[in-house]
């Protein structure tokens, strides 16, 4: 069986803690985006989101885009954009209304799980599916007719090529899917989805930490490998066999 090397940008063995700085380096989680837009455009901006996005996350994404409720617009949906250094009001969204409508709204209140402690899980399950990866683009939206938040990550290659999806609730960051793309020798595609291959049991809502005095945030805990997982900087993957 044939052996691929994979080249980790990211340290599979130091898993990214729940907490990281407001202002990390590696870029911004969606929480404190969402406390600059309410800072500088007010918190009722941020009282029914559409959705958020942040790409070539390493963790972070160094930007959000922010789809929120806005009365005032013919559209009733307004763009926020958040970087490192400030939050701007991008005017009024056309993107959904009328040709797309909105899923649902976030309810930010519903959102426990911040874009930090997704990242871990994230992590958490490409490690399981050793699978490596350079980056994540994020998307927060809101279950189908609901308020509840789900997390979709994306993690892709150093080429830009798709390696895997995990779906997550942002309220309480069970998974609810998991696909993974494996390419093989003669550029067949293997593709293991949970929702077709019944990958393990489903999972149940992690409790709160007891250790914390706030209890409106769920902790993921951090995944922490064996010393038969992948290094920090190389991961020895085994091809899939085609079957």
């Amino acid at each position: 069986m044939r052996t691929i090397t994979l080249l980790l940008m990211l340290a599979v063995t130091c898993p990214v803690p729940y907490a990281l700085s407001q202002d990390d380096r590696r870029g911004i989680s969606a929480r404190v985006a969402l406390e600059r837009i309410a800072s500088s455009h007010g918190a009722a901006n941020i009282e029914k989101i559409v959705e958020m996005r942040g790409r070539r996350g390493q963790s972070q994404p160094r930007e959000w885009w922010i789809v929120v409720r806005d009365e005032r617009s013919s559209s009733r949906l307004r763009t926020m954009w958040v970087s490192d250094a400030r939050a701007t009001d991008e005017g009024e969204n056309k993107e959904f209304y009328p040709n797309l409508i909105p899923l649902g709204f976030i309810s930010d209140k519903k959102l426990k799980v911040d874009s930090p402690a997704a990242f871990n899980v994230l992590i958490r399950e490409a490690t399981a599916a050793r699978v490596g990866f350079d980056s994540v683009d994020y998307k927060l939206r809101s279950m189908e007719f609901s308020d509840e938040p789900v997390w979709s990550l994306t993690a892709k290659d150093v080429r830009g090529n798709v390696v895997g999806k995990v779906m997550l609730s942002g309220s309480d960051g069970r998974v609810y899917r998991k696909v993974w793309y494996y390419r093989q020798p003669g550029g067949h595609l293997k593709i293991v989805d949970s929702a077709l291959d019944a990958l393990g049991k489903p999972e149940v809502p992690r409790p709160l930490d007891p250790g914390r005095t706030d209890s409106s945030r769920v902790r993921i805990p951090e995944f922490l490998p064996g010393a038969d997982d992948p290094g920090t900087e190389q991961a020895e993957i085994e091809a899939i066999r085609p079957e």
